[in-house]
């Protein structure tokens, strides 16, 4: 029935806002739309965004590690550490970055998921990545990678392109493998003491032992997963049940 004039409605029933694509789901719709040289782009920024922003970062760099510091007990083990900690890692940083840059400038659907997944992983993202003190930039670009620089220097400028970001891009891929070079030599150095201690030795041979196999990482990998798969498929009843509560 047609309410009477002036006689008041009843409260109109509250909407529950649509969820956000997520990146994959963006990805797709880009991937459809999309020339096979952009394809094969967004595939790259896809694989790199599970790497940084998963377990990737966390699991290969510190295997690698393990493998070049258990393989040398002298002194020279800890600038070889440094040496493979910043090369490996700024290999693979540039490689990110840039091709982030290139995806997320061509893909308006996968930047905007990737940026709402990043706010949400980080709490607050701050402002342009090349304007931040030189210990926020760290806490961005050690976990993250300089995939998630990439983004945020889009996302906070508004400006696109390869060549407009690549200088910041550079920077940060500099400062994370510098980070991991010096961590690479301060584990390196721990190591060599503790095989020159007759009481850690064993010990510190178990651990270097341990931290080498590629199995130990692999799982620690599967764990991470499946406890964020954990944590998702949580937040999602959740937030079902209060949507039906409403």
């Amino acid at each position: 029935m047609v309410a009477a004039a002036g006689e008041q409605s009843g409260p109109e029933p509250t909407r529950l806002a649509e969820p956000r694509p997520s990146v994959r789901s963006a990805a797709g719709a880009d991937f459809r739309n999309a020339t096979w040289p952009q394809r094969l782009a967004l595939v790259g920024v896809v694989s790199w965004i599970a790497y940084e922003w998963g377990p990737g970062n966390e699991t290969v760099t510190p295997w690698l590690l393990a493998r070049v510091i258990a393989r040398n007990d002298s002194a020279w083990v800890i600038l070889l550490a440094a040496l493979v900690g910043f090369g490996f890692t700024a290999a693979q940083q540039l490689a990110s970055g840039f091709t982030a840059l290139a995806g997320f400038s061509m893909f308006e659907r996968t930047s905007s998921a990737a940026w709402t997944r990043l706010r949400g992983q980080s709490g607050t993202v701050p402002g342009e990545w090349s304007r931040l003190g030189w210990g926020a930039r760290s806490a961005i670009v050690f976990p993250l990678g300089t995939t998630s620089v990439a983004l945020i220097q889009i996302m906070t400028t508004g400006e696109v392109g390869v060549r407009r970001h690549r200088r910041v891009v550079a920077m940060s891929a500099m400062l994370c493998a510098t980070l991991v070079g010096v961590l690479g030599a301060a584990a390196a150095a721990l190591a060599l003491v503790g095989r020159n201690v007759p009481a850690l030795e064993g010990t510190t041979n178990w651990i270097l032992r341990v931290l080498g196999n590629p199995l130990f990482w692999l799982g620690l990998i599967v764990v991470s997963v499946g406890w964020r798969r954990f944590l998702t498929l949580g937040g999602r009843t959740a937030a079902t049940n209060e949507g039906s509560a409403m």
